[in-house]
């Protein structure tokens, strides 16, 4: 029997390929003839580059640039023959400052650029930006800057590309560094939020970046204003953009200036990984995530590989952290079987510590309804 295991990370206890391997080694301590391939998934969202990194052997390129607050870092971006994959995290992320560093009025997407035009200057016209992560509020000033936009107040003063700047823009100017006619941007995110508004950028994600309640309505002041500027200078209505809050607003700049396109992450991440074949090929598909709810419904690896195995008639058996939906909505995604861990582990700490082992004996214990 061909089985095909292809889940999500366990965000906070587990890579992709660690759930992988958990489930594999219960499977196999009984039943060591079961034939099984590894192709663990992401959405899109952070750890994707590492995903795809393992499935297209990309290399790496290594980069001095700047973090979200202008400070000289080394990050690093992959590459394939043709294409160049970047995360934002890498030089703009979340994870590059100290909590009492956070401050989306400050922090800048520029880093990001600069990883950028160095693939674009070495002649990589495919761009592939991951959009998790970040601890901006730009709307992709920073990264445009480094592209060759200047953004000018009322006095055509250049301001510095940053969140708190995002009302005192009044115009922008566009040099050419690059031919944007020739270049294709893709913008994965695994979040379908609007620029600005009760569900923007800055209301959804600017708290855990930093800002205060105050700080919170400047920014989207701030968003929703430069959506203003963005369709006078380019005739591009970015407002409303399904994924244009993502990652303080990236989408806004790139869309309306390079016209870079917004896709799921996980279509793109699936696509590129020949995901969609191995489910073809393969007799039983085992999927999961460390939280099963109501956005695992929504484009996240789960509801995708759910769709693929109805669209190919494959049976799914999920394994997650916890399960939260109701059996009228887990019947809707199609799964034959969920396993859980927390309806084994003592509490929450005790499932996020030993998640490793409790999906080895999920799975060992279940062998005979996932083998036969």
């Amino acid at each position: 029997m061909k089985i095909l295991l292809c889940p999500d990370k366990f965000k906070g206890s587990l890579s992709a390929q660690e759930v992988c391997r958990a489930i594999d080694f219960g499977l196999k301590k009984s039943q060591p003839q079961a034939e099984t391939t590894f192709h663990p998934m992401a959405d899109g969202g952070d750890g994707s580059l590492e995903i795809l990194s393992a499935h297209l052997n990309l290399q790496p390129q290594n980069v001095v640039t700047t973090d979200p607050l202008g400070r000289e870092i080394t990050a690093r971006y992959f590459t394939s023959a043709d294409a160049a994959f970047i995360e934002v995290a890498s030089a703009s992320g979340l994870v590059l400052l100290k909590n009492e560093e956070r401050n989306p009025l400050l922090t800048s997407t520029f880093g990001t650029g600069t990883l950028m035009a160095d693939a674009l200057a070495k002649g990589f016209q495919n761009i592939y930006l991951f959009l998790g992560g970040s601890a901006t509020n730009d709307a992709g000033m920073g990264i445009a800057a480094a592209l060759g936009c200047q953004f000018l107040d009322e006095n055509g003063q250049p301001l510095e590309p940053i969140g708190g700047n995002l009302p005192k823009v009044q115009s922008i100017k566009s040099s050419q560094l690059f031919d944007f006619q020739k270049i294709k941007m893709t913008l994965l995110c695994d979040v379908t939020n609007p620029l600005f508004g009760p569900n923007g950028a800055a209301h959804v994600y600017a708290r855990q970046k930093g800002a205060t309640e105050e700080q919170v309505e400047y920014l989207d002041h701030g968003l929703r204003h430069f959506s203003g500027i963005l369709q006078k200078h380019s005739g591009t209505d970015v407002g409303n953009l399904p994924g244009s809050g993502a990652a303080g607003g990236i989408g806004a700049s790139l869309s309306a200036l390079f016209r870079a396109e917004m896709a799921g992450g996980f279509g793109v991440i699936s696509e590129l990984t020949g995901l969609e074949k191995q489910i073809q090929s393969t007799d039983l598909v085992i999927s999961g995530e460390g939280k099963l709810d109501q956005q695992s419904l929504q484009g996240k690896v789960v509801s995708g590989v759910a769709g693929l195995c109805k669209k190919h008639g494959k049976p799914l058996v999920l394994f997650v952290g916890a399960n939260d939906l109701d059996e009228k909505k887990l019947h809707s995604l199609g799964a034959h079987q969920v396993f859980s861990i927390t309806e084994k582990a003592r509490d929450l700490e005790d499932a996020m510590a030993n998640g490793e082992v409790y999906l080895t004996a999920l799975a060992e214990k279940n062998r005979e309804l996932l083998i036969g």
